[in-house]
């Protein structure tokens, strides 16, 4: 019926004027949630703040009183009094003048003076008036704390065992400086949670506490937590700036105000949902007004998705499919209209594509087993005249044990040269055939030079290119050293190293420069000395064509010789023709 992309297009119109319509919804919804959480937020973090700026206004007031009975003369000299002549009634009299402190400030739950020395603590309490052999672990503590920071922390409190509360501490010194001991004034955990974070919390409040200035909780909902660390009981770091976000995963909203002074501060978590729990009506009264359009909806998208959106997924599929190398897939014609021909046309593009492809790789392999094989086995009858002339003078002068010997290695040698059957062999194997070479040219050269061999054990399993190492030798023998000086010397050598073969051809010869050495490595022109018609170049050019920039060769060379140095992967399984 709608054969046309036009038809179809008007189709996708309305279904788009739908989604808008629905999407202006949708962000009307999350716009008014949004104005919703922020309303409880910024009610919420300024009922807190005002608690905490509270908290904070009487721990200051505590922390003045406390600094005042430090101060306190009277005090001084009964403290002092009481350490001179260890009398009861100077212990009553401090006992008499700290109640005179807690009266002035209703806040404060004790006040009492501690004798680090004596493990004696005075209170203001009626029970116990005096505590004494504090535990000496926690007299350090406290002197600890109060050398490091003054301010209002939680511990534990010294006169009533398993009871947590919020602390001052003050150092009290005689004239001459000496420590006569602790002045402390505390707020038990309850006071603290029942007057500062109870009234600020609701039913949305899932976590609520009040921090200390070094993040240990000072009171929560939960009793076992005063005096725990934030991380430790949350697995979160508490926040460093007040203010209210949103958590990691987003479910929670943090609250955190602190007081500027103490540095203690109220923290809240609220679940967002619960927040958003009053939009339920909204959610309700948005969702009656687009049932209908949801099913008209509905009805058009299974239509449009049957006609129109099924052949552009299908041919989407493919294409994905088709980018990851796999030609051999088409995509499915199902329709007639301008989507029907562009996949028909794409499947007559992925056909011509196989076929020109196919065609491409057989011409390149065909290439490469042409190019190795022109490279590889080549060799000059100019050589073999040579060799043969050499023999045959041979057999005039010497027995025929030698001659017999000579004409073994040099058929050893064309056979090595010549077979086609395997591109690659054992080290071991190759220098078997470069000893039959080097024992042709000892005869034909009269000795003139020695060969000499360091090769370590594993590298003679190692698979290397067949007559890899032969051109190098020749090259030494013809170019490097001085066959008429007779003192020439070649070594070869071979190592491994992090899964690299590294072979060299050493010798003691009258070296090369770097233009002799740059026109060897890049000569095209055909040899006519030597067993092979391409000697150095065919060498390099085979090691590229194995292994690519895996393999290579250096030439170095100075005046006391030359060094020619293969490098190319350690392998010792023979590779496979591609």
């Amino acid at each position: 019926m709608f054969k046309s992309i036009r038809s179809k297009i008007l189709l996708a119109i309305l279904a788009v004027t739908m989604i808008t319509a629905c999407s202006i919804t949708v962000v009307f919804y999350f716009r008014s949630a949004k104005m919703v959480e922020e309303n409880y937020c910024e009610n919420l973090y300024s009922r807190i703040k005002q608690a905490a700026g509270t908290l904070d206004d009487d721990l200051k007031e505590i922390y003045y009183v406390n600094m005042r009975a430090a101060w306190d003369e009277q005090i001084i000299d009964a403290v002092k009094s009481y350490k001179e002549d260890n009398r009861q009634e100077d212990l009553e009299i401090l006992g008499e003048g700290l109640r005179q402190y807690v009266k002035e400030y209703k806040d404060i739950n004790s006040l009492y003076f501690i004798f680090p020395g004596e493990r004696l603590a005075v209170t203001s309490e009626d029970y116990p008036v005096n505590k004494r052999n504090l535990d000496v672990q926690v007299l350090n503590n406290i002197q600890k704390e109060q050398e490091e920071d003054p301010f209002p922390i939680v511990s534990e409190t010294i006169t009533h065992e398993g009871q947590k509360q919020l602390t001052v501490y003050q150092k009290v010194e005689g004239d001459s400086g000496e420590l006569l001991g602790f002045m402390a004034a505390d707020m038990r955990e309850r006071t603290v949670y029942y007057e500062y974070l109870e009234p600020v919390t609701d039913e949305k409040i899932t976590r609520a506490y009040i921090v200390d200035k070094k993040g240990s909780i000072v009171t929560g909902t939960s009793y076992e937590e005063s005096g725990k660390t934030f991380q430790s009981v949350t697995g979160d770091i508490l926040p460093e700036d007040d203010g209210y976000r949103r958590s990691g995963s987003g479910q929670e909203i943090i609250l955190l105000a602190r007081g500027s002074f103490s540095g203690c501060g109220i923290y809240l978590e609220a679940d967002r949902d619960q927040v958003l729990s009053g939009l339920w009506e909204l959610r309700v009264f948005m969702a009656g007004i687009f049932l209908g359009f949801s099913v008209l909806g509905s009805v058009l998208a299974i239509w449009l998705s049957r006609v129109m959106c099924r052949p552009v997924k299908n041919m989407t599929d493919t294409i994905e499919k088709i980018s990851e190398g796999d030609l051999s897939l088409r995509t499915e014609v199902t329709t007639s209209d301008e989507i029907g021909t562009l996949g028909r046309e794409f499947n007559s593009m992925l056909d011509h594509i196989e076929n020109l492809i196919g065609r491409v790789i057989r011409e390149e392999q065909q290439k490469k087993d042409a190019e190795l094989e022109a490279l590889q086995y080549q060799i000059t009858p100019h050589f073999m005249y040579n060799t043969l002339n050499s023999i045959k003078f041979a057999a005039y002068l010497k027995g025929e044990k030698e001659l017999a010997g000579l004409i073994g290695d040099f058929v050893e040698l064309l056979q090595a040269s010549i077979n086609k059957k395997g591109s690659f062999l054992t080290v071991a194997d190759e220098i078997h055939i470069l000893d039959n070479y080097i024992h042709l040219q000892e005869f034909r050269y009269q000795g003139s030079f020695q060969v000499e061999y360091d090769m370590e054990k594993q590298v003679e399993s190692c698979y290397i290119p067949r007559l890899i190492l032969q051109p190098l030798v020749e090259n030494a023998i013809l170019h490097g050293i001085d066959i008429k000086g007779g003192t020439g010397c070649i070594r070869i050598c071979g190592k491994i190293s992090d899964g690299r073969l590294t072979l060299q051809v050493s010798d003691n010869g009258r070296g090369m420069t770097r233009e002799q050495i740059r026109e060897l490595l890049n000569s095209r022109e055909k040899k006519t000395r030597g067993l092979s018609a391409v000697g150095v170049p065919n060498v390099k050019e085979r090691l590229e064509l194995y292994y690519g920039k895996e393999g290579g060769m250096v030439y170095e060379s100075s005046d006391k010789g030359t060094t020619a140095t293969i490098f190319l992967p350690e392998m010792y399984e023979r590779p496979g023709r591609k």
